[in-house]
């Protein structure tokens, strides 16, 4: 026969144990290991950066680099208007207000003018850059292994909006007769 009364006895000191256990641990080990409000602040804090609870992708010394990188490959003229000036505008084709995690990234970048980046509104998603903007974007990308690694956000349909847009300017006879080899 089975003996309910030791299979009882055994079940309610094994239970009681455990409940022994899981008091020992809430009350003396988890506290000790309990980090303050103060050092959770400091300990994530370190993962994202906020700015009036906005998260930041950046800082300004990623600015200054992409800014440089911008401009070198697609030239100090503007890519909407042709013009030239001391203080050339970069722009986000996608605006950061509805793209933040895009704001750092090259493949997002182009070159304006002042005013003509000035009359783009922040919903504007217009893109100037020609296929030979995009080519050499492609080139410094594919020899710049930071740039891949931390500011390209899609490579792969960076080279695909590349060939559209050379095919497209090839169509319509837009394209240079004599592509850049460097």
């Amino acid at each position: 026969m089975i003996d309910f009364q030791g299979i009882l006895i055994s079940g309610t000191l094994y239970v009681s144990s455990l409940i022994a256990m899981i008091c020992v641990f809430t009350v003396l080990i988890l506290p000790s290991k309990k980090l303050s409000h103060a050092q959770m602040e400091i300990k994530f804090s370190d993962l994202n950066q906020t700015t009036d609870s906005k998260v930041v992708y950046g800082d300004t010394s990623n600015w200054k680099y992409l800014r440089e990188k911008v401009l070198a490959i697609q030239g100090e003229r503007c890519l909407c208007c042709g013009t030239k000036t001391e203080s050339m505008h970069i722009d986000h084709i996608k605006p950061k207000s509805r793209y933040p995690h895009l704001e750092y990234m090259i493949d997002n970048l182009q070159v304006l003018c002042p005013d003509c980046n000035k009359s783009k509104s922040f919903t504007d998603e217009t893109d100037y850059r020609k296929s030979n903007h995009l080519i050499a974007l492609l080139r410094e990308v594919n020899e710049n292994k930071l740039l891949q690694r931390k500011y390209v956000y899609n490579f792969e349909l960076l080279q695909a909006l590349a060939s559209k847009r050379f095919k497209a300017e090839l169509k319509n006879k837009e394209y240079p007769r004599v592509l850049p080899l460097s």
